[in-house]
């Protein structure tokens, strides 16, 4: 009944189709990460949160650091 399902519907092309996408999409990600300078890696990890403003490091913390 599902092989019957699949042959009307051509649920074998999407199937197909949808691994060549994800491949594809992979391949591209994988390659615009190879190509990135590490110096940018690091500027984007240094960048704050959201809702890491100075107005947040003005705060006091609630646990003593011993500092």
């Amino acid at each position: 009944m599902l092989q019957e399902l699949a042959a009307e519907t051509g649920a074998s092309v999407w199937a197909i189709g949808s691994m060549m996408f994800f491949l594809l999409a992979w391949l591209g990600i994988a390659a615009w990460v190879y190509r990135t300078r590490p110096d940018e890696f690091d500027a984007r990890a240094r960048l704050p949160l959201e809702g890491d403003t100075e107005e947040w490091q003005k705060v006091p913390s609630a646990t003593p650091t011993g500092r």
